[in-house]
């Protein structure tokens, strides 16, 4: 138990394998939220990030779209538990015109980043911003700090932790929100 103990608190690895083994048994399921008469909308604010081949996305410009943001980074045991789940949920939606995926770096480190995502075998596209360019505001409080951003530019979900998206009524809700008009 001593050894458990010890390579659980200094492996990055170990811990998002475990973190992993209780989102595959039903641990860290985001809560859908639901809209209640008189709720106001949270409007997204600005954000601009670009990928390493020079691909810029304006959050400003993507209204229209369902954006999905998640902010991570590869030392993050809990982000890297859940990357597994957003590449699934990515290759389910992938070919809905109507959802853009934002995987946002945050030490803004595309090289490294990109080279592990691949080394992986994730196909989401990941993308870096300055700080001038992205809110801190989006996940101050912590990382894996995940959005949805629905087609009239309003953050409808955040979720800050590790979570299990490709679950079925997270696809469902947020293809829901695509086929919205």
């Amino acid at each position: 138990m001593v050894i458990f103990l010890a390579v659980y608190l200094y492996s990055a690895r170990m811990k998002s394998w475990l973190i992993m083994g209780l989102m595959m048994i039903g641990f860290f399921k985001p809560d859908i939220p639901k809209s209640k008469p008189g709720d106001k909308p949270e409007p997204a604010p600005a954000m601009l990030v670009q990928n390493t081949n020079g691909k810029t996305i304006n959050l400003q410009q993507q209204k229209g779209k369902v954006v999905f943001i998640n902010f991570w980074a590869t030392w993050c045991p809990p982000c890297l538990a859940e990357l597994p789940s957003i590449n699934s949920l990515y290759e389910k939606v992938k070919a809905d015109t109507n959802i853009v995926f934002v995987m946002v770096d945050v030490d803004n480190n595309l090289v490294k980043s990109s080279q592990f995502l691949k080394d992986k075998g994730y196909t989401f596209p990941v993308y870096g911003g300055d700080e001038s360019h992205v809110p801190n505001s989006l996940f101050g409080e912590g990382i894996p700090t995940t959005l949805v951003v629905n087609k009239q530019g309003n953050v409808v979900f955040r979720h800050l932790n590790r979570a299990e998206y490709n679950d079925e009524k997270f696809v469902r809700y947020i293809t829901n929100l695509a086929a919205q008009k």
